[in-house]
């Protein structure tokens, strides 16, 4: 497959991070706008109350985009939607249809769980405008620009044990299959954009090698959920992203500041932080 010649600008629009003095809201969650010719893809939406507010501030038009994908179901990443949606009529909006069912999470000394799914009903934006594209499998959804689908668990990716959904006569694991990642073909090399990585940043990267006969990855850019996993898989993360001769690592959201510091000493100036502010182009 050839290498797509449109250059890629990335704006991370909502990190629980923020680049310093620019009064931009640091908020728990994700949002980034990826900008590729006349493409303009918001990859989530973080809670809501940051991203107008950031993207005001970074002059940064919610107007006009052409896409919204969401990477998986929680509140945190699918908040903003009824904004983006009120901005843009009729916005495609491409997701796993699991993402739209209940999502909880456990916290510890809680003996009932609480919601941590999207915070609105998806008829609601619908009639707002959205229109959903449901979406399970592998799948080109722009010009250079690859949806994971579901993710197979085939390396090590233990469930987070706090997250949970409705089962019979009580709650089972949530076993995250609604996860999904972006993949663009940019003139620098290939790019994945994660929301949280609840698959596993590992299965995400084989899981594109096996659809796409990917070799090398030039970038990684997003959340890792490697803060919720134990330190081996944070260095079990750096030998796979080494093995794609991985040039450029970009954290965000959920990778925590223990792994942060892992990645950063062993990648230097490979290594950035996709901070709230933060722009990179490709």
């Amino acid at each position: 497959m050839t290498r797509r010649d449109i250059d890629t600008r990335i704006t991370v629009l909502v990190d629980n991070n923020v680049r310093p003095d620019l009064g931009l809201l640091a908020e728990h969650g994700f949002s980034a706008l990826i900008e590729r010719g006349p493409d303009r893809i918001l990859f989530d939406t973080g809670q809501g109350q940051a991203l107008p507010w950031n993207a005001g501030i970074l002059g940064v038009d919610l107007a006009g985009i052409d896409t919204v994908v969401l990477s998986h179901g929680h509140y945190d990443h699918t908040g903003g939607l009824p904004h983006v949606v009120r901005h843009n009529p009729g916005v495609r909006v491409v997701v796993h249809p699991k993402a739209l069912e209940p999502h909880l999470a456990l916290k510890e000394n809680e003996s009932v769980p609480h919601d941590v799914g999207i915070p609105y009903r998806p008829t609601v934006v619908e009639k707002a405008g959205a229109r959903f594209d449901l979406k399970t499998e592998f799948a080109e959804i722009a010009g250079g620009v690859f949806y994971t689908g579901y993710v197979p668990r085939i390396l090590a990716a233990e469930p987070d044990k706090r997250l949970l959904v409705p089962g019979r006569g009580g709650w089972r694991p949530d076993l995250m299959e609604d996860d999904v990642s972006l993949l663009l073909d940019t003139p620098s090399g290939w790019v994945v954009c994660f929301g949280c990585a609840h698959a596993g940043v590992r299965n995400i990267l084989h899981h594109l090698k096996d659809h796409l006969e990917i070799t090398s990855i030039w970038g990684v850019l997003g959340g890792t959920h490697l803060g919720f996993a134990a330190e081996s898989e944070t260095f079990a993360v750096i030998e796979v992203l080494e093995s794609f001769r991985v040039q450029f690592v970009a954290t965000a959201h959920c990778t925590g500041a223990g792994p942060n510091r892992i990645l950063k000493n062993h990648f230097g100036d490979r290594f950035h932080a996709a901070h709230a502010g933060a722009v990179f182009e490709f």
